[in-house]
C-alpha cells in the first residue's frame, strides 16, 4: 500500500511541475513582448486571474470570468489564442498588433490558462482603492492638487478662469461630502441628489455649515486622488467648480463598496460662509 501510494503520487508531482514550468514560460514570453511594446516591468501572476483565464477557456465572457473568480479590475484585457506551438510564438504574435493593450503601463497582474496549443491570457489593473484609514491623507492630497490647479489660468469648456486663491479644508464640508459618498456607495448611484432627496446645500446645512455659496463634484471608479482630480478637471462643469473664485473652502470624501457598480465613490463639496 505504501509503495502504491508513492508510485501514484509521482506522476502528479511531475504534472504539477510541468504546469508550473509551462506557466513560467508563458509569463517570460509575455514579459519580453511587453518590453518590446515599450512597457517596463513584468506582469505579476495572480491566482484569481489564473482562475478567470480558466473560466475563459470554458466559454465564459471576460466580465463573468472575473466576477466568478472574485477579481475586480479597473481595467483588463484578454487574449484567446489557438494554434501556437510555444509560448515564444504567442509572445511574438502579440507584437506589434496588441501592443496598445499589452504595453499599457498601468497593467500590473496577469492570469494564464494553457491547454495544448491554446492559450487564454488576462492582463489587468486591479481595483485597489485607498483604505478608510487613509482618508485624511487622501483629502490633503486632493486639496493640494485642487489648489495647484487654481493657481494658474484655466479654460473649463467655454469659460475662462484666472488664478484663484487656494482653498482650505473644512470639517463640516468634509462631513457633508462623506455622507453623500457613503450613500452613493451603499446604493450604487452617481447623482447630486441624495437618496433622501437632499441637495448639496441641504447636506452642508445639516452638517452645520452656514453657507453663502455651495457647489459639489462627484465621481466614481477612480482609486487615487490624482485620477479623480484629473477627471474632474477634464469635465467643464466640474472644472468650473474647482476654479470658482467665490469658493474659499472645501471638503472631500470617498467611500468604497466593492459590490457596487463604481466600487469607489467620491464627493467634493465647495463652500463660502
Amino acid at each position: 500500500m505504501i509503495l502504491r501510494a508513492l508510485l501514484a503520487g509521482l506522476p502528479l508531482g511531475l504534472v504539477a511541475c510541468a504546469a508550473c514550468a509551462q506557466q513560467a514560460d508563458v509569463l517570460a514570453a509575455l514579459a519580453r513582448a511587453r518590453q518590446q511594446c515599450g512597457a517596463s516591468g513584468a506582469l505579476q501572476p495572480d491566482a484569481r486571474l489564473d482562475d478567470a483565464a480558466r473560466r475563459l477557456s470554458q466559454g465564459e465572457t471576460l466580465e463573468r470570468a472575473l466576477q466568478g473568480s472574485g477579481y475586480r479590475a479597473q481595467r483588463s484585457f484578454q487574449w484567446s489564442m489557438r494554434g501556437y506551438r510555444s509560448p515564444q510564438a504567442v509572445g511574438e504574435a502579440l507584437v506589434p498588433s496588441q501592443c496598445q493593450a499589452l504595453g499599457d503601463p498601468a497593467l500590473r497582474e496577469v492570469g494564464v490558462q494553457r491547454s495544448g496549443n491554446s492559450y487564454w491570457i488576462i492582463a489587468a489593473l486591479p481595483f485597489d482603492p485607498p483604505a478608510a484609514a487613509q482618508a485624511n491623507g487622501v483629502a490633503g492630497k486632493v486639496l493640494a492638487l485642487v489648489n495647484q490647479a487654481r493657481g494658474q489660468p484655466r479654460r473649463c469648456g467655454g469659460q475662462d478662469f484666472g488664478p484663484a486663491r487656494p482653498l482650505a479644508l473644512d470639517a463640516q464640508l468634509t462631513q457633508a461630502a462623506a455622507v453623500h459618498a457613503q450613500s452613493m456607495a451603499r446604493f450604487s448611484y452617481l447623482e447630486h441628489e441624495g437618496r433622501d432627496g437632499s441637495s448639496p446645500a441641504d447636506r452642508a446645512s445639516r452638517a452645520g455649515y452656514r453657507w453663502r455659496s455651495i457647489g459639489e463634484n462627484v465621481a466614481m471608479g477612480q482609486t487615487t486622488p490624482e485620477r479623480v482630480v484629473q477627471e474632474w478637471l477634464r469635465s467643464p462643469e466640474h472644472c468650473a467648480n474647482i476654479m470658482e473664485p467665490r469658493f474659499v473652502e472645501m471638503g472631500v470624501a470617498f467611500a468604497v463598496n466593492a459590490a457596487s457598480e463604481g466600487g469607489i465613490y467620491w464627493a467634493q463639496t465647495f463652500g463660502r460662509r
